[in-house]
């Protein structure tokens, strides 16, 4: 009996968007499986270090991905853009090493996906301050030209943001600097609905990041992207 391709996703105890993307995303991929595990990480940012990661609780997780014999493992949070990519490289490491399979996160993949565009001007909408994507495109090697936050304290507080008023935030970040490409920077905004119809009304590339990690699990375990192109360009790149 041949098993069906799964990918499995570990994402903060506090993120109420990343199963919502999933679905989103899968319902055009039926004969792909999604698995979700979780580690620590509350609405105030509890439960992880301020400047790395527990490795402790992301092996567990990916052991427990392991178990369900997925095919790719990845982080869908934003934190390592933030601190360094050299923690999320060591961070793939210890979870390919506990899942037994590829592992990545959403900051990597987001490297990728700008590498693939040749976006260096990035513009951010982010649930957080500006120093914060300020963090983040430097981390990702980019020129911050445009930001606009929402000033949200906790991280749980981001899932409830609806969809226009990030659509609404991207709008300003492209009138204002015209980036190469906007990124909607954590995996608690439900940013997948907005991509395509912004992208279509600013002729820009448009990142959500919960949906970038789905992306680079899907390419990993070889899912057709055809089906999901209708939600984004990055879903015709790198397939």
């Amino acid at each position: 009996m041949t098993q069906r391709l799964a990918i499995g996703s570990i994402t903060p105890s506090s993120n109420r968007v990343v199963e919502r993307t999933l679905a989103g995303i899968l319902t055009a991929i039926p004969e792909i499986d999604s698995c979700i595990a979780r580690i620590p990480y509350d609405a105030a940012g509890n439960g992880q270090p301020r400047h790395g990661y527990d490795h402790a609780s992301y092996r567990q997780a990916a052991g427990m991905l392991g178990h369900a014999r997925v095919g790719v493992v990845c982080w869908n949070g934003t934190r390592g853009a933030g601190f360094g990519l050299d923690a999320d490289r060591a961070l793939v490491a210890t979870m390919a090493e506990a899942a037994g399979c590829p592992a990545t996160t959403t900051s990597l993949a987001a490297m990728e996906l700008l590498d693939a565009l040749d976006a260096r001007r990035i513009g951010i909408v982010t649930p957080g301050d500006a120093a914060y994507a300020e963090h983040a495109a430097h981390g990702l090697g980019r020129d911050l030209v445009a930001v606009r936050s929402l000033g949200l304290l906790n991280n749980d507080e981001a899932a409830a943001v609806p969809v226009a008023r990030i659509a609404a935030l991207a709008r300003e970040v492209a009138a204002e600097a015209r980036p190469e490409a906007i990124l909607l920077w954590s995996t608690n905004l439900f940013g997948l609905p907005a991509m395509a119809p912004l992208e279509a009304g600013l002729g820009i590339p448009v990142i959500d990041s919960a949906t970038d990690g789905v992306w680079a699990a899907l390419r990993a375990v070889g899912a057709p992207m055809a089906p999901v192109a209708r939600l984004g360009r990055i879903f015709t790149l790198g397939g």
